[in-house]
């Protein structure tokens, strides 16, 4: 990690009392895999972890410090232990630390779908044009957002950090860790309501962003939910509200999209993304609205948003011969199960649909409302096959009347669903993928390429 303290350094950020200790820690670091000598080990805590049985590894490793919990035995080992309350509130204060020590512009993103796409869009856009640090992956929470500042170099430019949530605060304290100069809230929808209890929950949670935005940064939200500009001008009357209708501030002149391309027209000025969907068109509208609001020239963008490539199984187009896989097995919830129905059948108009679908997670008493409609959506727009699995099976069960010639086969695996499907499919469908994370249907995406052929 690029973050580099001293002793009383850390005991300031940690609201310490003050010692005359003078030793150097090169790094700060969570997991004694990746330690480096010289470290600052922090031992955090969890439901199935406890980092403080690590900490005679840190030093063996070369650790020579560890941040610890108050009421833990000293450890006795060459370590000079920091003791505070919690040690996970501890890293997110070492990194604001850092941050303040850094000159960087920090460009916080957020929203029920499409952070992580738009930050990986924005992030190549400001990179084309000036040194960037963005969270890798979705390192978004209360752990991954202070590592993420303590990996940045210290002379970046810009930090576009991500930011999640699945409760109620977290965005205004990973805001308080991070210090955002902007802010950027890709839409609003039914998300983690278990936390939040409704979608007014989600629009509390992700305005929390924009307060904390500073009065000079930039604020750009989408257009999607009406009310999410509505909100956000009523706390920032400057937001930019961008998408592709003609009421939006920042919206495209022209703009059209196919199954592995999208593309935008304005000021005279065309951009192409090489992913499809009118989803992944939207996402660069936002990171190119963003862009220009923070100064990055229009050739920049262009230029970022041309090199875009996906990130892992978020909407991944993959050719397995003549079968066409959209693997979207990383978040999922009403809207972005939406947003990938739309875009196979728009994409794809004359090619046979089947998918695979899993649980949408974290709706609470939402959650078989949420089901029920989106097998409602999968069944109007004419998938032929449907495999399902988690709470998809009850979902499909209460719909078994209304099929519309849809054939639909509950499965307790992904193993199973590999199975079941391979036997109906000709070979030239287009099968989409769809859970959250949790349900592992990777699995199902690895199965189909052995039995259809390894990805063009």
């Amino acid at each position: 990690m690029s973050a580099r303290f001293e002793g009383h350094e850390v005991r300031r950020a940690l609201r310490l009392a003050p010692s005359p200790s003078r030793i150097r820690f090169n790094s700060v670091s969570t997991d004694t895999r990746q330690l480096l000598s010289g470290a600052l080990f922090v031992a955090l805590r969890g439901e199935r972890f406890d980092g403080h049985e690590f900490l005679s590894q840190a030093a063996r490793k070369g650790a020579v410090g560890a941040v610890i919990e108050e009421g833990h035995a000293l450890p006795d080992l060459d370590l000079e232990c920091f003791a505070v309350p919690d040690t996970t509130r501890a890293l997110g204060d070492l990194a604001r630390h850092y941050r303040r020590r850094c000159a960087a512009r920090v460009i916080g993103v957020t929203g029920s779908s499409g952070k992580t796409t738009v930050k990986e869009m924005l992030a190549g856009v400001l990179g084309a044009e000036r040194s960037t640090h963005a969270t890798s992956g979705n390192f978004n929470n209360q752990i991954g957002l202070p590592l993420t500042i303590l990996d940045a170099p210290p002379d970046t430019e810009y930090w576009v950090l991500e930011m999640g949530s699945n409760a109620p605060g977290e965005i205004a304290r990973l805001a308080s860790i991070a210090e955002p100069d902007d802010a950027l809230v890709t839409t609003v929808g039914p998300a983690h309501l278990e936390g939040f209890g409704d979608e007014a929950g989600v629009l509390r949670e992700k305005l929390s962003l924009v307060r904390a935005a500073k009065l000079a940064g930039s604020i750009v939200v989408g257009e999607r939910p009406e009310i999410l500009g509505a909100a956000a001008t009523e706390i920032r009357p400057d937001v930019i509200v961008a998408g592709l209708g003609s009421h939006a501030d920042w919206h495209p002149d022209h703009w059209g999209f196919g199954p592995e391309s999208a593309w935008f027209e304005r000021a005279g000025l065309q951009y192409e993304i090489p992913v499809g969907g009118e989803h992944h068109l939207r996402d660069a509208v936002l990171a190119a609205a963003m862009a220009e609001a923070v100064g990055i020239g229009s050739g920049a963008i262009a230029e970022g948003l041309a090199a875009y490539h996906t990130v892992g199984m978020r909407g991944a187009l993959r050719q397995l011969g003549r079968l066409t896989l959209v693997a979207d097995c990383y978040n999922a919830n009403p809207e972005s199960f939406e947003a990938a129905i739309n875009y196979c059948v728009s994409a794809f108009p004359d090619r046979h649909l089947a998918a695979v679908v899993g649980s949408m997670l974290e709706l609470g008493s939402h959650s078989a409302a949420a089901h029920d409609r989106v097998a409602r959506a999968l069944i109007e727009a004419g998938f032929s096959r449907i495999v399902a699995l988690g709470e998809f099976r009850q979902a499909f069960d209460a719909l078994s009347g209304t099929a519309n010639g849809t054939r639909v086969t509950s499965v307790a695996r992904p193993s199973d669903a590999v199975t079941t499907l391979v036997s109906d499919l000709s070979g030239d469908e287009v099968v989409l993928v769809k859970a959250s994370r949790g349900e592992r249907l990777e699995r199902v995406v690895d199965g189909l390429a052995e039995q259809f052929g390894a990805a063009d």
